[in-house]
């Protein structure tokens, strides 16, 4: 092996060990609650799905608001800072990024762990 194989191997090394720290810090900054935390909670706090318009109106949690991500972290000032947001996405990982930017703006977030693919109880919808 070359010296640069060995140079390339190691920044690879560095690379991937940054990226899982990131992860586990982006982890340790977003509250996911299960679907029955999250119900307990949602309606003491600001319930919002950061989905597309479109997959919100296929269906949503009775009672969401509707804020996709990419207009959620412009407006974030629309949102009310003396309660808890309950975020819903797709998947959960939506929420994650939309959990860091609202915490560091001083709220308190808390996001539906796997987001409404894991949620069981009805949906409604705008169609």
């Amino acid at each position: 092996m070359n010296f640069f194989t060995i140079a390339l191997g190691a920044i690879a090394g560095l690379a991937t060990a940054l990226f899982l720290h990131l992860r586990r810090q982006m982890d340790k900054n977003v509250n996911y609650l299960n679907e029955e935390d999250f119900i307990n909670g949602m309606r003491k706090g600001q319930l919002i799905d950061i989905r597309k318009k479109d997959a919100y109106n296929e269906g949503h949690i009775n009672g969401s608001r509707n804020h996709p991500f990419h207009q959620l972290t412009r407006n974030y000032n629309k949102l009310r800072q003396d309660q808890p947001i309950y975020l819903v996405c797709h998947n959960g990982k939506m929420s994650r990024r939309a959990s860091m930017v609202l915490t560091s703006k001083g709220f308190r977030v808390f996001a539906l762990e796997g987001g409404i693919e894991a949620w069981t109880k009805p949906l409604k919808s705008k169609k």
